[in-house]
């Protein structure tokens, strides 16, 4: 989720040079990059600094005894910042620049660089604390990821994205969002990458002679309980993977993603039962916990009971605010974002088999994806006996409750509807909140069926308005065989027969046409009539009627009352009704007016678009 600071009151300030003279801090020494100069009685033992090509540092040590730590470092923080993002005064939003310290085992604060604890001008704010620290294993970060500027009157801030070609592409955004001009970015710019450079930082020592107790090692410290792991995720991440669970396992769980109120999430992982598509864990809002740095920033951490069988494992992320690059503050445990699996015991391990997961092709019945904008696309099969079918389709919701691209299943005698991707049967699909999938089993008869799939003008694949679905790939929709007893030799390519089935048939009717055919009906009977038309307020302006041939009397006539939405603009309506004929001989009548009509729609169009006009079937 994008994350722009900007509030702008006064354009005009005069700024004041304040010079700040830190001996606490640097005493005795020249050499601006070091905050305290190595003496005999304390030497650093670790020391992070210059930050202009790297955003976060870390690095974990180990402690053989209790000792006490001393702490310098200088950051960058703004009281002005408290106001910042959903107005939380418990979360660290103020400092843009600063270290802390972290367990290695639990991963839980122990120590932090805030406003409280330290002092000095908006840019330079310095810490120098003795922190005692138990035995055990610990890590230390620091992190530079923007900029503030601010005033009682003016407040700026920016974020400094280092990857090639980001800091000039973003930089319009910046100013148009954050209200100032060239030069204030590039002052903002410049200032930030000289204390980057030369003045902010994290230096750790201890007293003489317990440097032999110290153990340092590469952050984050490894678990060799770790059955899968994908952290340090980065921008528009897709992580999907196979979960093999050879017996039932109580797993633990630790994902860091990016999420706010209203149980919005954008960086989140879940599992989903690959027999059932029941998804058995999920990350939400609501079950997650604040994992330190931005709000945004959220954690979970617990563990899951999984059954003996096959699972999906996903894990996604935005377009923005992550390893990659943070937009804001990062978690307090920046290297593991992501998900990571771990089980109790490392013997367990062998009981849960990871591998890559994929739609199996010899399953794929029909796949209508990468759907663009004003698509109509479809594709027909015939099952040979009943068949349990798995149906994958994403799509986006309109303002309301409806769809706005979504894909159905017909069948294609009857043109009867055997299933419809709607909000109820839809979760969300990462992205945008309107992105929506659909994932679940049916079972159909032994028949010959149509999958469907449309699409409206605007936030299809390759030209979206808004963040796009993690699985863009697949925008459309999938149809596959499930279970293993499946086989592709129970399917065949349905061959569209339709007209042979029909008494009379008069569709894909253009606008201001008038198209009729006469028809005999031998013995009295019970036929269906599907027609699709047009109606405005009350009454039809493309519709269909059935006269008697020898007098011309109407027998049936499609009216808006008798007729349903057919879908798409709300004037597209539908009959699909079964009517009583005696034997003789008839005429059907199609008329459009001029406009809206098949290809030549001045709204959307219905949703079955291409039986506009009508149909007789025999009952």
């Amino acid at each position: 989720m994008r994350n722009v600071h900007s509030r702008h009151l006064v354009t005009f300030i005069i700024g004041i040079a304040l010079t700040f003279f830190m001996g606490a801090i640097r005493p005795n020494n020249n050499d601006p990059n070091l905050p305290v100069q190595d003496s005999p009685s304390k030497k650093y033992f670790i020391t992070l600094k210059d930050f202009t090509q790297e955003e976060v540092k870390g690095v974990g040590f180990s402690l053989d005894k209790e000792i006490t730590v001393h702490i310098n470092a200088i950051g960058g923080g703004s009281k002005n910042a408290w106001k910042e993002v959903w107005g939380d005064k418990r979360r660290g939003e103020d400092m843009f620049a600063a270290g802390w310290i972290i367990n290695a085992d639990s991963r839980e604060m122990v120590w932090e660089m805030t406003m409280g604890n330290t002092s000095g001008k908006e840019d330079e704010r310095t810490c120098e604390e003795d922190l005692k620290l138990k035995p055990g294993s610990y890590e230390v970060y620091y992190e530079a990821y923007g900029y503030v500027s601010s005033s009682a009157f003016n407040y700026n801030s920016i974020n400094i994205d280092r990857r090639e070609g980001k800091h000039s592409s973003d930089r319009f955004v910046e100013k148009f969002l954050g209200w100032f001009g060239e030069d204030d970015y590039r002052s903002m710019y410049t200032n930030f990458m000289d204390r980057a450079k030369d003045t902010w930082g994290i230096f750790l020592s201890v007293p003489g002679g317990d440097e032999s107790n110290i153990r340092i090692f590469n952050a984050p410290k490894k678990n060799s309980n770790v059955v899968f792991a994908a952290t340090g995720v980065g921008d528009g991440s897709y992580i999907r993977k196979k979960l093999t669970v050879n017996k039932d396992a109580i797993v633990r769980i630790y994902a860091l993603g990016e999420g706010r109120g209203r149980d919005e999430v954008f960086d989140y992982g879940w599992i989903t039962n690959i027999d059932t598509r029941d998804r058995v864990w999920e990350m939400t809002h609501g079950n997650t916990d604040y994992a330190g740095g931005a709000s945004k920033n959220v954690i979970y951490n617990g563990d899951v009971k999984l059954m003996k069988g096959t699972y999906e494992l996903n894990f996604v992320t935005d377009d923005s605010h992550s390893r990659e690059d943070w937009n804001s503050k990062p978690p307090y445990d920046p290297f593991n974002y992501g998900v990571m699996i771990s089980v109790k015991n490392e013997s367990e391990k062998s009981s849960i088999g990871i591998s890559e997961y994929t739609f199996e092709k010899g399953n794929i019945i029909v796949q209508l994806t990468r759907a663009r904008d004003e698509d109509y696309l479809e594709s027909g099969f015939s099952l040979k006996a009943e068949t349990k079918l798995h149906i994958y389709a994403i799509g986006e919701a309109d303002h309301g409750n409806d769809l706005a691209d979504y894909g159905w299943i017909t069948n294609a005698k009857t043109r009867e509807r055997v299933w419809q991707m709607e909000r109820r049967n839809t979760t969300h699909a990462g992205g945008a909140k309107k992105n929506r999938l659909a994932d679940e089993f049916i079972t159909l008869p032994k028949g010959d069926y149509i999958v469907y799939y449309q699409t409206d003008d605007s936030h299809a694949y390759n030209d979206w308005n808004d963040d796009k679905p993690y699985d863009a790939e697949s925008y459309g929709i999938t149809v596959m065989g499930a279970g293993d007893s499946f086989s592709l030799s129970s399917v065949s390519k349905y061959t569209d027969n339709e007209a042979e089935n029909a008494v009379v048939q008069l569709i894909r009717v253009r606008s201001d046409r008038h198209v009729r055919q006469k028809f005999t009906i031998e013995k009295p009977m019970k036929v269906r009539v599907y027609s699709i038309g047009e109606g405005v307020g009350n009454d039809m302006a493309d519709y269909a009627w059935i006269e008697n041939a020898k007098n011309g009397d109407v027998v049936w006539e499609m009216t808006y009352r008798t007729t349903i939405n057919a879908g798409g603009a709300k004037k597209n309506r539908l009959f699909d009704k079964s009517i009583f004929l005696e034997k003789g001989e008839y005429e059907v009548h199609y008329q459009t007016d001029d406009s809206h009509a098949f290809n030549d729609w001045n709204d959307d169009p219905p949703e079955d678009r291409t039986h506009y006009g009508v149909t007789i079937y025999k009952e």
